[in-house]
């Protein structure tokens, strides 16, 4: 959760000029943090955040832009919580709030997924969307196998809204419900990459990459790795194998075999890892490895149909399993 807390707390001190965009990252916090209370027969707004400057940023938005005064209630880890949550409520004001941004609608129903001005706005609204989902209820996991940025949603329709803003802003979101909880997931590294450069958070987009290619170089390093053991280990058992068949060859064809396929079946049987390459180096004069090759195909061969004639096992008798597998 450390690449988490990197973003909410970059995000959570990126100046925003524009009012529209700090209504909507406001609007987007009390959507996916908040909750409506009605308390004696009035609106309570309450968001909990899980960071003391985005509750502070919360609340100094709320008071320079809507002109409301708000409250902060700090509770202590609890249960599964390990750190401090932090309740911003405001209680005078509330269903004015409320209406301001758009948690209501004109007759005080609830607004299940984000405000209209929010949903038809500028990209820039958008984007102050999903800062606030985030600051909210988002998380983000180191860069791997399963990556992904994920915001958990108060409901479906506060989901597909958050679908819906990414879409504006060029991002495959998926809308998705796990365990009974709605979520918003980007799984993509370079949508995880683009989507937090358009929220702001400059210097945890280059950590996440750093660690992102750093994990795929090791994923790549290994991958080699594991390929070129495995050539090596084929490469020896095939040289093994062509080991064995040369040696029943030349005991099938006895002296009636030309010199210089036996020399070449000889050098095979006394270098039985090495490669046809180095087989011929060490061949008097040298021979390349397509020299080695032939004379050790023909020489195989000759045995092979000298057998057949004779009725007699040829030259794979003398493979095992291990040599053939």
């Amino acid at each position: 959760m450390a690449m988490t807390a990197a973003v909410k707390d970059e995000i959570s001190r990126l100046p925003v000029t524009r009012t529209c965009c700090r209504k909507a990252e406001v609007s987007s916090v009390l959507r996916f943090a908040g909750g409506l209370h009605l308390v004696s027969g009035r609106i309570v707004i309450e968001a909990e955040l899980d960071t003391s400057i985005a509750a502070r940023r919360l609340r100094k938005d709320i008071l320079e832009i809507f002109g409301h005064t708000s409250d902060l209630v700090v509770m202590a880890p609890s249960g599964l919580r390990r750190g401090s949550r932090y309740v911003v409520r405001v209680v005078a004001g509330g269903d004015q709030l409320a209406r301001q941004t758009g948690l209501v609608d004109g007759r005080g129903r609830p607004v299940r997924g984000l405000p209209p001005q929010v949903v038809s706005g500028a990209t820039c609204d958008a984007e102050a969307a999903w800062r606030g989902a985030f600051l909210a209820h988002g998380s983000l996991t180191e860069p791997g196998r399963s990556s992904s940025l994920e915001i958990t949603c108060p409901g479906p329709e506060a989901a597909l809204a958050l679908v819906g803003a990414a879409r504006r802003l060029q991002i495959a979101a998926k809308a998705r419900e796990v365990r009974g909880v709605d979520r918003v997931v980007v799984r993509d590294g370079d949508a995880i990459g683009a989507l937090l450069t358009r929220l702001g958070a400059h210097e945890s987009v280059l950590a996440w990459e750093e660690r992102r290619l750093r994990r795929e170089v090791r994923a790549t390093a290994n991958r080699l790795a594991n390929f070129d053991d495995a050539n090596l280990r084929r490469s020896a058992r095939a040289a093994v194998a062509a080991g064995a068949r040369v040696q029943r060859a030349l005991e099938i064809l006895g002296d009636d075999v030309p010199e210089h396929l036996a020399a070449a079946g000889r050098l095979r049987m006394e270098h039985k890892q090495a490669s046809l390459e180095e087989l011929g180096a060490l061949a008097d004069p040298p021979l390349t490895k397509d020299a080695v090759a032939g004379r050790i195909r023909r020489l195989l061969a000759m045995a092979d149909k000298r057998a057949a004639d004779l009725g007699i096992p040829g030259t794979e008798s003398n493979l095992t399993e291990e040599m053939v597998g």
